[in-house]
């Protein structure tokens, strides 16, 4: 299966790999079961594709046309309802509705008895237990409720934990900010290198961010996550991961598109070669 694509779920309990002909596998990210592959409409570009945190549902859709859920254990098909756009999708926390995002304006599909469709500004709600906040749609600016915060540079990634807001900008290292917009500490990248992802170790309280070597020459592995204090921005260590591509975030790790899985620990990171099975 070639993997064009990878999206873990909110908890990062649950995870997915999608290929360019719409096929989704969804893994267990402790036990490494994996569930189909399935025969969808998923069509790469965006992150057109979503697990919920219990790993129960999985959805996936393309840009213009059907977005469909669908429990994971059998593939079944729940429910599919078409958009004009579709950018990005995610479930709510509690699984409830499901979120699809184009810019400054989002779906939200319900699951319930009604299945009713609603329609709202993206400023107004958003599936975070947090903190409600997003991208503009230049992706420079993140909506904190009522307020906006512009950036230099575009947003690559960010997630709110603790009060905070964590977020990977591109050629401008990692940023962490209150909820009231105050910048609480910066890292700076590597020269010639971006960061793609960042994600939370709670269990070390660290910010982990995914980035790639994007000038030549080119030292090997191309791909690396550095691990960082999440209240100081303090590098801890860095690893190197292999150079599988694609690469989404566990709740423990992150796992590779060639089946790979590291563990990251306090000090240290495990890698176990080909915990997942990928293929067909």
């Amino acid at each position: 299966m070639e993997i064009c694509e990878m999206r873990s779920g909110e908890n990062g309990k649950f995870f997915m790999a999608g290929s360019p002909d719409g096929k989704i596998i969804v893994f267990n990210s402790k036990t490494g079961e994996r569930f189909g592959p399935y025969q969808t409409e998923f069509e790469s570009g965006g992150r057109r594709m979503c697990v919920s945190c219990d790993g129960e549902l999985f959805a996936a859709g393309k840009y213009r046309g059907n977005t469909t859920i669908f429990e994971t254990k059998t593939g079944k098909e729940i429910r599919s309802n078409e958009f004009f756009h579709a950018q990005n999708l995610r479930f709510s926390l509690e699984k409830k509705q499901l979120w699809v995002f184009y810019t400054d304006m989002q779906f939200i599909v319900t699951l319930g008895k009604k299945l009713q469709d609603l329609k709202h500004n993206i400023s107004d709600i958003y599936p975070d237990a947090e903190m409600p906040l997003t991208l503009s749609g230049d992706e420079k600016q993140i909506k904190f409720p009522g307020k906006i915060l512009k950036l230099e540079k575009s947003v690559m990634d960010m997630f709110p934990r603790n009060g905070r807001v964590f977020c990977a900008l591109f050629r401008g290292g990692l940023k962490c900010f209150s909820k009231t917009k105050k910048e609480l500490w910066s890292a700076e990248n590597n020269a010639g290198e971006i960061y793609q992802k960042i994600a939370y170790l709670e269990k070390y309280n660290y910010v982990l961010g995914l980035g790639f070597k994007a000038e030549d020459p080119r030292t090997e592995p191309f791909h690396f996550v550095d691990v960082r204090n999440a209240d100081t921005g303090e590098i801890v260590y860095t690893a190197g991961l292999s150079n599988a591509y694609y690469f989404t975030f566990t709740d423990c790790g992150i796992a590779a598109l060639n089946g790979d899985f590291y563990e990251f620990c306090e000090n240290d990171f495990v890698l176990k070669e080909k915990f997942f099975d990928v293929e067909i």
